[in-house]
């Protein structure tokens, strides 16, 4: 029998492998099943002095206040930094995107919300506009065709059934094409732009500058759901000032913020958390608690954020902070469970070793049984078969001998071989009558 041998070294054969199994699963649980979200996030804007750069710094203090550090990098343009939210490397990555650009985002790109709206800006020097067609023949500046303000620019002109051949079209970055229009080298401007930007700031009251509405704006949206109408009522950008001066329709695309759908939810949640503080102020553009919005969105949602609009968020976040919250889950779903059957295990081993002992015992007390009640008929009616159960009690006595028991169950060894010894004293007694 090996199982001194096997108790001997339960260390190596029992105890070590259980122990190495539960460390094994903590650290996948910990790196691949329930990790700890990261403590930094990179956010992409499109330029250094946009709109954009803004809304980043607002975030960055949010998110630091939580121990969450916020890098911000800055693209060429818009598309680029949708582009560079998709492919591999570090998943906690985060822009700021029209819905106009919706058809170039990456398949692994996500919208967690909308965070706001960008009108289409129709500035002119031009008096006495009415309509749309007016802008024929007039000397306009756009933004490139892949940017916001181009894809806008494109959608107006065919809602206003011209052609880009009607009109001078110039292709001017944003700041360009303030500096044109308010020096007089164009007649008008198109833009895409929130109430942060700079130029709309500054065209807004620039004397001479006019806001030029669209006309049938509901119709536009009607065939284009990735913009929306609204009216900018008189005097909401500057009551004083009366600007603008009459209610103007417009249009206008949202604004969504965009994740890697690689991101970790927890993280996704504490940014989504961060945008309703945000975005929830009101604005000429928008009412309190307007955004953030988690519907209507032009990118495929997030399975988070979608969660999120139903309120549906682990418990642990709802009463403790954040990091301590990450760290609650990871001790509570992963750490406690793996602990607690290693713990198990290894209180079982002992008994493992004393229930194989125990059945062993049991074998031969169930033969010495035996011997027993047959002791007093074999000595009554069949004497001279003493001398059998002498020696069936002889082999069983051999066999307890060789017996290689842990100590700890040497006391029941010896009771076993004490009943042994005083069946053998009977059948002596028995065999000398």
């Amino acid at each position: 029998m090996k199982l001194l041998l096997l108790y001997r070294r339960r260390w190596g054969f029992f105890y070590l492998p259980v122990v190495a199994f539960a460390l094994a699963a903590i650290l996948w649980a910990s790196t691949i099943a329930l990790p700890l979200p990261p403590r930094s996030m990179l956010l992409i804007v499109e330029s250094p002095d946009g709109s954009g750069m803004q809304l980043a710094a607002r975030y960055r203090d949010k998110l630091d206040r939580l121990g969450i550090r916020l890098d911000i990098q800055t693209a060429k343009n818009a598309a680029e930094a949708i582009a560079a939210l998709g492919g591999p490397g570090n998943p906690a990555r985060a822009t700021f995107a029209s819905g106009l650009l919706s058809h170039l985002a990456p398949p692994d790109v996500e919208a967690l919300a909308v965070v706001g709206k960008q009108p289409l800006w129709i500035f002119t020097r031009v008096p006495n506009l009415s309509n749309l067609s007016d802008l024929r023949g007039l000397h306009v500046a756009c933004g490139d065709p892949a940017t916001p303000t181009g894809v806008a620019t494109a959608l107006l002109l065919a809602h206003a059934k011209l052609t880009p051949a009607d009109l001078r079209l110039e292709a001017l970055d944003t700041r360009r094409a303030t500096l044109a229009l308010q020096n007089g080298n164009i007649d008008a401007m198109i833009e895409i732009g929130s109430e942060l930007s700079a130029s709309v700031r500054e065209l807004t009251h620039a004397p001479g500058i006019q806001i030029f509405g669209i006309e049938r704006a509901s119709a536009m949206v009607a065939r284009e759901p990735r913009l929306t109408s609204f009216v900018l009522p008189e005097g909401s950008i500057e009551l004083r000032g009366d600007i603008p001066p009459t209610d103007q329709s417009m249009v206008a695309a949202k604004t969504h913020l965009l994740v890697n759908k690689g991101m970790a939810p927890a993280l996704q949640r504490v940014l989504l958390d961060t945008a309703q503080e945000v975005h929830e102020r009101a604005s000429f553009l928008q009412r309190a608690g307007e955004f953030p919005q988690l519907r209507d969105t032009d990118y495929p949602l997030s399975p988070t954020a979608s969660a999120m609009a139903f309120d549906d968020r682990p418990w642990l976040e709802r009463f403790l902070p954040y990091h301590s919250a990450q760290w609650a889950e990871l001790l509570l779903y992963a750490i406690a469970p793996v602990l607690l059957a290693g713990i198990l295990v290894l209180r079982w081993i002992p008994r493992l070793f004393a229930w194989r002992v125990n059945a062993v015992l049991q074998n031969y007390y169930g033969e010495l049984k035996f011997i027993e009640a047959e002791i007093q008929p074999v000595a009554a009616d069949r004497p001279l078969e003493l001398r059998n159960l002498l020696t069936r009690l002889d082999a069983i006595e051999e066999q307890v001998a060789r017996l290689d028991l842990p100590d700890r169950f040497a006391d029941r060894w010896y009771t076993l071989r004490e009943h042994l010894a005083a069946a053998r004293d009977k059948l002596f007694e028995l065999r000398a009558r």
